[in-house]
């Protein structure tokens, strides 16, 4: 019994001591700070548009499985998001990245309701880029 207590008392001691080196080391690491260099300039409840002040116009599309499991339904919004891009000439409006955060309701969204919201989001915030 005792030996038994001893055994669950060192795997606990060893997992916890894991976690705080796991917790150390991304702390200490500059993996949180890729994201100082992004400023978000759109927000809506379907998506929210961040943008990166790097070399060349572009787009970066994040979709979280936890708002659409199925890959094919996260391929499919990928597409849809960079024909909009591709078609409507968006990257001339701005000169940077553009990383566009999609949620839950933009899949509801048919292709001529995303084509507005995109556009007028990107017109919007390639205004106040050149304005600064």
């Amino acid at each position: 019994m005792q030996e038994c207590l001893l055994r669950q008392v060192e795997l606990f001691c060893q997992t916890e001591e894991k976690r705080a080196e796991k917790f150390l080391a991304h702390s200490l690491s500059n993996a949180g700070q890729k994201y100082n260099s992004q400023k978000q300039v759109f927000s809506s409840k379907h998506f929210r548009l961040f943008y990166k002040n790097e070399k060349g116009p572009g787009v970066e599309i994040s979709i979280s499985k936890k708002f659409f499991k199925r890959a094919v339904e996260r391929n499919k919004i990928r597409r849809k998001i960079k024909e909009i891009f591709r078609t409507e000439s968006l990257f001339d409006l701005y000169d940077g990245v553009v990383v566009f955060s999609v949620f839950k309701p933009f899949g509801e969204l048919s292709y001529k309701e995303a084509l507005n919201k995109i556009k007028s989001a990107v017109d919007s915030f390639g205004d106040n880029l050149k304005k600064q």
